[in-house]
């Protein structure tokens, strides 16, 4: 949606999606390519995955950004590009390298938004692609969808069903992002469950609960053991504000 410049943050859309990527303390991008096993380094990507998932702020929004804008940043071997290749309709495309780590990942994603008489529901179209190329693994992830609410209690969250699989390996998982409870009167906020299972006898190996914006955990079906395999507070926490090096001066003529 359209607002005037009073609601908008001196951010741009793609630094928002990108900050998903590199705005982090803990470097959950290298577990994955760092577990023993298959289903080491799925559960770091669940994980990973799960950390690109930001709060937002109701009533304010980021600077829609114009047609082949880009917005480039390098964070110690981890390099992040996106580019506005699209207005109508609204497309971003990212792609990211990690020289280190031999690790790719490509996204493209448009927002369609849809209205529910008391909220707006953006859906958000398109896949992200996350390659290890030392282990020949592909994840394929689909993203959350955003909920805009007026009323009866004002605010933003991330809803819907996130798939990730890998058809090298053979895990899937299937996250439920989950909202307020009836008329957003009490309940918890911020919720993810879901499991994880292989694809092939269909057997739950894991099962996911928590919050994205605190702790997520996976509990073990076999033995019951419990562990944390995300936590925000050491992702998100501490961060210092981004500086700029190699500035480069652009001169805009009017004529």
């Amino acid at each position: 949606m359209q607002l005037p410049p009073v609601f908008n943050f001196p951010k741009s859309q793609l630094q928002c999606y990108g900050e998903s990527m590199y705005r982090t303390s803990w470097d959950l991008l290298s577990e994955c390519n760092s577990g023993q096993s298959p289903l080491d380094r799925f559960i770091s990507v669940v994980a990973w995955n799960i950390s690109t998932t930001r709060s937002a702020i109701f009533g304010l929004a980021p600077y829609n950004p114009i047609l082949g804008e880009t917005h480039h940043v390098s964070k110690g071997n981890l390099n992040v590009l996106l580019e506005k290749v699209s207005h109508h309709p609204p497309v971003a495309a990212l792609h990211a390298t990690d020289e280190k780590e031999n690790i790719q990942m490509i996204w493209c994603q448009r927002p369609v938004p849809k209205f529910n008489g008391t909220s707006v529901e953006a859906q958000v179209l398109g896949k992200r692609e996350l390659k290890l190329l030392n282990h020949g693994e592909i994840y394929e992830v689909n993203s959350p969808n955003l909920l805009i609410r007026f009323l009866p209690i004002p605010g933003l969250d991330w809803i819907g069903n996130v798939n990730i699989r890998c058809k090298e390996s053979g895990p899937v998982a299937e996250l439920c992002y989950k909202s307020h409870s009836f008329l957003s009167f009490g309940g918890n906020q911020r919720l993810i469950r879901g499991k994880i299972f292989d694809s092939s006898s269909l057997k739950i190996l894991y099962e996911v609960d928590g919050r994205w914006d605190k702790t997520v955990t996976i509990k073990d079906k076999q033995n019951g053991k419990v562990r944390i395999i995300y936590d925000a507070k050491q992702v998100i926490s501490g961060l210092q504000t981004p500086i700029l090096n190699d500035a480069e001066v652009i001169t805009v003529f009017v004529h």
